[in-house]
Order: structure tokens, then sequence, then C-alpha cells
């Protein structure tokens, strides 16, 4: 399963049909799957043009404001709800999302202070009782006027306060300043001001974090401002995709816990400060903490594998000199040394099985690969009794099926399908529900 590539464009007005289709475009060479779009400026009628797939949108005037969120066609995303705000400012929705409840919203905020606008906001999020939210779009604000202002200032505006205390009240986080900590970049530049500031945030809940990737500031060329992209990982992975986790053994090891102990004080004395949030300090010591992990298991591993060369080499030694010179004392060392390196083989294949369980713990109840790979050769063909005359005639009517398209009254030549069946087919449905059931027989038994 692919990566979700989420991108937020403030695009300064789409109405002429070539911007629309350049924009189109662009997302397409982009790979995106959810688009969220500012200052769209069109209609109800003009924003359905854009579809590619679902699009969900809040209108207000032809030459002013709207938002607009458009899903990739192939994503599999079960809409339930949504809010839209009459001004044009956001637009909210709510939906399942590879197995999980996710809500996701396109702001655009009032480029004036406005006190009610992120409390009305906070409400309207607040409807969803959802604690996976990904949040796009020009807030007209910096979060930090220091680092995202250039020239900075260092006195905090009313909007910039409130919309800080509006992530800490549903614990968003700044992607792109936590993947980009020292680093200074902008997506808006103000001619009259002569400034430039990041007021282009990607804004994204605890619960997606960890799972978050790259996040990136593209170059300023359909609008003014610059398009942010953010990188989100699936909940899970196919079983073949191998994703670290803690190996619960290394916790009864004593000279492990003892240097975990330890690399765990040294970060703290080392980066603990009043400037940074206790939320952001917890955030990169367990990133620190898993790099000295890897590091560590990575040395343990190798070791390992030196001492299953050495005792291999060794064990070939022994034989040899006891196929010259049969005795004791050489038994007794060809034997100490299998011993040794089977208890060495015998721990590395129970570390296999036990990451094997986690993952098919994981994505046994799941559509994919390992389901497939269970079914091939377990799907019963005469499950339910069909055979005969009439199994043959199911048979016969779609072998090498045939059809054609009539557009302007005009009938195309006949082609072959490839996938599927002609349109309107009154027997597939059936057929799927017939296929169906042993995949679904097996899955309930993994």
């Amino acid at each position: 399963m692919s990566d979700l590539k989420c991108i937020s464009l403030n695009v300064k007005g789409i109405n002429h049909v070539i911007k629309r289709q350049k924009l189109l475009s662009f997302f397409q060479k982009e790979k995106c799957q959810i688009a969220l779009l500012q200052e769209t400026h069109l209609s109800d009628t003009e924003h359905m043009k854009l579809r590619i797939g679902q699009v969900f949108f809040s209108s207000y005037r032809s030459n002013s404001r709207g938002v607009a969120i458009l899903l990739h066609k192939n994503l599999s995303f079960k809409f339930e709800k949504s809010i839209t705000d009459n001004e044009g400012h956001y637009v909210l929705l709510s939906g399942i999302l590879y197995g999980e409840h996710v809500v996701i919203g396109c702001i655009y905020a009032p480029t004036v202070y406005e006190p009610q606008f992120i409390s009305k906001l906070l409400a309207d999020i607040s409807l969803f009782s959802c604690s996976r939210i990904l949040l796009g779009g020009d807030f007209n604000c910096v979060l930090e006027p220091s680092i995202d202002l250039s020239p900075p200032k260092g006195v905090r505006q009313r909007k910039s306060l409130r919309l800080s205390e509006f992530c800490k009240d549903l614990e968003l986080f700044d992607v792109w300043r936590l993947t980009h900590m020292s680093e200074k970049d902008y997506t808006f530049y103000s001619q009259p001001h002569q400034t430039f500031s990041c007021i282009d945030l990607f804004l994204i809940s605890q619960e997606l974090l960890d799972r978050t990737g790259d996040c990136s500031i593209g170059i300023r060329t359909l609008s003014d401002h610059s398009p942010i992209t953010v990188i989100v990982c699936p909940p899970y992975r196919d079983p073949y995709c191998r994703q670290w986790r803690l190996n619960p053994s290394l916790l009864s090891c004593p000279k492990f816990l003892q240097l975990l102990k330890q690399q765990w004080n040294f970060f703290i004395e080392t980066n603990k400060s009043p400037e940074v949030t206790p939320s952001v300090l917890w955030e990169t010591a367990k990133a620190y903490l898993r790099g000295v992990i890897i590091s560590y298991t990575s040395a343990k591993k190798k070791g390992a594998m030196k001492n299953i060369v050495e005792l291999e080499k060794k064990i070939l030694t022994l034989e040899g000199d006891f196929k010259l010179s049969p005795s004791k004392c050489v038994s007794q060392q060809l034997t100490a040394a299998r011993l040794a390196l089977d208890q060495l083989l015998t721990k590395k294949v129970e570390s296999s099985i036990f990451f094997a369980r986690h993952r098919l713990y994981e994505s046994g109840n799941k559509p994919g690969r390992l389901l497939a790979r269970l079914a091939r050769g377990r799907t019963e063909t005469n499950r339910f009794s069909i055979e005969g005359d009439f199994l043959r005639w199911i048979q016969t009517i779609y072998h090498s099926p045939m059809s054609c398209v009539i557009t302007n009254g005009l009938r195309s030549d006949p082609f072959p399908l490839a996938r599927g069946t002609r349109q309107g087919c009154p027997l597939s449905p059936l057929l799927f529900a017939l296929a169906l059931e042993p995949l679904a027989y097996i899955q309930s038994n993994v």
C-alpha cells in the first residue's frame, strides 16, 4: 500500500479554464491523492468541474474566498459527514480512510483578525469527536514570528496567539516545523511589505504524527503561494513491508536497560530548556531513543552473525581433525561447538517467528497480499455444488467477452474485455457474491 500524498495550495483564483487545467495537471504529475485548495473564487457549479474523484467545497463569491478538498478517484475514502462555512473560509469532512476514522479540513483564515473565526472552527471540529485530524491551508498568520517571518519579528500578533491556543486545544502540530527544526523557508512573499512568511501550514494530530513522513515546500509557479506537501503512511503495511518495532526481549537484558537509562538522561540534560515544549521534547526523545535502539540491535546482530561464522569455521576445522585422528577430546570440542551453534540458530529463528506473528496479527484480517496468498489453492471451486451443464453455460457466457461503445449515436467496433464484465451484466453481482464467499470464510479463519 502506497503512502498518502497531500498537497495544500492557495491558488489565488482558478476561474479560467486554462489555469484549472494547469492545476489538475500539476496534481496528476505530483501523484497527489488529497488536494486542499484555498481562494478558489468558484461557484458551486464551477467547483464540480474540479472533479477528479470526490469533491467537497465551500463557495462564497466568484472573486473572493472559496475552499475545496479534492480526493483522488482511487483513494478508498468512505465519506460520512461534512461541515462547510457559509463565508467560504473552510470545509471539514469526516470518513473512513484505511479503516480509520479521520477528519480532513481545508482552511482559508480571514486576512484580518476575527476573534469568532477560530472559536467557530474549533466548535465545528469538535462535533466530529475524532482524534485523527489533518488540517491544511492558508492561515494568514505565522505560529512563530521569530523564525517564520523574514525579517523576523519578536512580538506575536493576536492571530498568532489565537492559532497557537487552537493547536494546543486540539493537540495539533505544525508538520513542517517539526520535520525542519533548524531550517527557515517561506510559502508567501508580500510585495507591499517586502516580507517573506510561512502562513501555509499542515496541522496534524498526535495519532497521525507518528506516521507522517516528509513535509516540503515547493516552488511558486501557479500562484503567489508555494504548495506545501506532506506524506502520511497508512496505518498498516503489506506483510512483506518491514516496519521498525521494539523487540520486547531486549527489556530483559540488564545491559540494554542500563544503556537506555544513560541515553535518556543524556538527552534530557542536553535538550531540556524553557524554549522547548514538553510535547516537542517527548517526540524528539522518542526519535533519538529509536536511533539508539536500532544502533544497539544492529551491533548485536552483527556480533551474533560473527559468532555464527566463527563457530562454523571452528566446526569445519574440528571435523577435519576428527577425521584424521579420532579422539575423545576432539569429539567433545566438536559437540560443544555444534551445541553453541545450534543455540544461536535457534535464537535467530525464534526472533524471526516472533516478528512474523506480529505482521500476521496486523494484516491477517485485512484485504491484501497476505489474504490472497492464503486463499491461493484453498478456494473451493465446488463449494455451492455448481457443476454440469449449468457451470459450462456460465463459462461459455464469460469466455472471450466483447463490448462496444455508443457515442453520439455512433457505435464503435467491438473490442475484447480484458478485465471486468459488460456494463449492466445482470449475472455479475451473483458471481461476485459466490466468489467472495470462500474468501470471507478463509479471512474469518486466519
